[in-house]
């Protein structure tokens, strides 16, 4: 599995992976003009994407935002590459705290990130169209 930053053409791949599995899915369009400060990238098995994430880095701080494998993919370890390489890259830029939300019924996604680290830090009520999430956090 290879991991890297999309270029503008995979963008249309990476809408449907993630339409196909969050709710909070970016449009092609918004991928395609993300600032400069986000990193998003793919999973990709030869030609072929197999996975998303994206996170802003700001300051030494860092959020992820997205990360859906697509589901033909799923329990072979793409969405922790995909993690891994989010965290390798905020440790190399600087960052100290990364952040994310996660629907409280996640439960595959919540294992995945306190394999990575991260533990729960609060409750952000509604924050999914009427569902809880849970905040977590990673200190590097």
């Amino acid at each position: 599995m290879i991991y890297r930053p999309l270029n503008p053409i995979e963008a249309e791949e990476a809408f449907r992976i993630e339409s196909e599995n969050l709710s909070t899915a970016w449009s092609a369009d918004q991928i395609k003009s993300l600032p400069n400060y986000a990193t998003y990238i793919g999973a990709f098995e030869g030609e072929s994407l197999c996975g998303v994430g994206s996170m802003y880095i700001i300051a030494d701080e860092a959020q992820i935002l997205n990360l859906a494998v697509d589901k033909k993919h799923r329990k072979q370890g793409i969405g922790l590459g995909i993690m891994q390489f989010l965290i390798e890259k905020a440790k190399n830029s600087g960052v100290t705290v990364i952040t994310l939300e996660v629907a409280f019924d996640n439960v595959n996604a919540i294992s995945l990130y306190e394999k990575c680290g991260f533990r729960s830090v609060g409750v952000r009520k509604g924050f999914y169209a009427g569902r809880d999430a849970i905040a977590m956090l990673k200190e590097l």
